[in-house]
């Protein structure tokens, strides 16, 4: 079991079909098959019940998505936060910023943040009202 079984789950449970998610992820629907019925077989349980139309979860399943979920998100942070200690920033910023404020040191400072952090992805929202800002 690892967690490319798990994102391989998470993504079957998304789209609803093995031939979708095998799109999504770029890996041959067999080879998708193959490695969801794996992880079923370790588990001992059923993830998903296959129908003409797709596949749906069963109780089992969202029980181990919702832990699944959990873990990718942690290892994804691992990582994250194994780059940044050495320098490197990487993930999403999302900044709210008042309209105005900064319009000139804006540009400059965002410039300098993406050549220094290029693998950083940065969201600006930019708000009129101060409540919506905090918000």
């Amino acid at each position: 079991m690892n967690l490319r079984q798990y994102e391989y789950a998470l993504a079957v449970a998304d789209e609803g079909s093995m031939t979708a998610a095998a799109e999504r992820l770029h890996v041959t629907q067999p080879s998708l098959s193959q490695q969801i019925g794996a992880l079923e077989k370790h588990l001992g349980v059923r993830l998903f019940t296959r129908t003409p139309n797709g596949v749906t979860v069963t109780v089992a399943g969202r029980a181990f998505l919702a832990e699944a979920k959990i873990a990718t998100t942690a290892s994804r942070r691992a990582v994250t936060a194994a780059r940044a200690a050495e320098g490197e920033l990487a993930g999403e910023l999302i900044m709210a910023v008042h309209m105005g404020l900064g319009a000139r040191q804006l540009p400059q400072v965002m410039g300098e943040l993406r050549q220094r952090h290029p693998k950083l992805q940065v969201t600006l929202h930019e708000e009129t009202d101060l409540a919506d800002m905090e918000r």
